[in-house]
Parts: C-alpha cells; sequence; structure tokens
C-alpha cells in the first residue's frame, strides 16, 4: 500500500472515532463513568419525578491521580424514576421528555481536597455560579505551562522555546 492511501486510510479510521464523540456512555472509561455517575445521583434526587439521563460531556474531562474535574450534560427522560433501578445509567431511557431543559452537572476536586458536585439547569449555568469557582482545575483562565511560577513565586510569562 502506498504512504498517501495509509494516511488517508488512517485519517478515515481517526475521523470515525471522533465523530462517536462522548454521546455514548458505554463508550466511555471507566474512571470517567464513576463522576458521571455521582452527577446522575444528585441531578435525580433533586430534579423532577422522571429519571434523569447522560447526553453527553461539555468538555474533555481532566482525570489525575491528584485532581479530576467533569463537566457533563444531562436531559431530563420520558421514563418514571424507579429507586429499585437507581440513579446510574439506564440504557433503556434515552428519550428527552419534551420541553424540559438540559441539566449541567460539574464533578470536581476543591480547592480544599473536597468534591464538589454542582448541578443546575444549563441556563442557570452560563449566568455564573460562584460555586464552581472552587474548582482546583478551572477550565478557563488560571495557570498555564506558559504563566509558570518559579521557586521564588514570582509568575514568569513567555514561551517555552524562547528560553
Amino acid at each position: 500500500m502506498s504512504a498517501v492511501l495509509k494516511l488517508l486510510l488512517l485519517s478515515a479510521v481517526t475521523l470515525l472515532v471522533s465523530a462517536q464523540g462522548w454521546e455514548n456512555y458505554q463508550s466511555l472509561s471507566e474512571s470517567i463513568r464513576i463522576h458521571i455517575d455521582k452527577a446522575l445521583d444528585k441531578a435525580n434526587e433533586n430534579f423532577t419525578n422522571h429519571y434523569v439521563a447522560y447526553e453527553s460531556l461539555l468538555s474533555e474531562p481532566k482525570i489525575t491521580a491528584d485532581d479530576f474535574y467533569v463537566n457533563v450534560r444531562l436531559m431530563v427522560t420520558t421514563c418514571k424514576k424507579d429507586k429499585e433501578k437507581g440513579y446510574g445509567h439506564r440504557v433503556e431511557c434515552v428519550t428527552q421528555k419534551p420541553k424540559t431543559p438540559w441539566i449541567d452537572c460539574l464533578v470536581c476536586k476543591k480547592e480544599n481536597g473536597g468534591e464538589l458536585i454542582d448541578c443546575a439547569r444549563q441556563v442557570d449555568v452560563r449566568s455564573g455560579r460562584d460555586i464552581r469557582k472552587h474548582c482546583a482545575y478551572r477550565t478557563h483562565g488560571g495557570a498555564t505551562v506558559l504563566s509558570q511560577k518559579s521557586g521564588n513565586s514570582k509568575q514568569e510569562l513567555g514561551c517555552l522555546g524562547c528560553v
């Protein structure tokens, strides 16, 4: 096979894998599903008498040995809540109930080491929720590789290739 054809085949496979996205709960790793299940428990405790189900990830999850940040979008389904089945992911409940809002849930490690599970209507989250500022990891702003602190606690700015 020519190099061009191999490259084309590799590109097509990569595109297919990325097109699957984060919508399929079963295709996610166990380390991500653990945090999604916490969000499902919280949302099902606080919202409606219908089952709340996983819909998709809102951002790429960040999970390390010391930190985690998982932001998911949930939906109210047409299924009635059933305590015997629990609040974890249910494959039979995938149809969104008409005229119900999306639910945005964030599961993260707080700056003080505790765990934060915050669920709210997605429109309420967009208008700002101060409680989410307590996460140790944030998806916007903050320190990056380009603004690391040196040993003297002075923030240094610049590019890595410039040194």
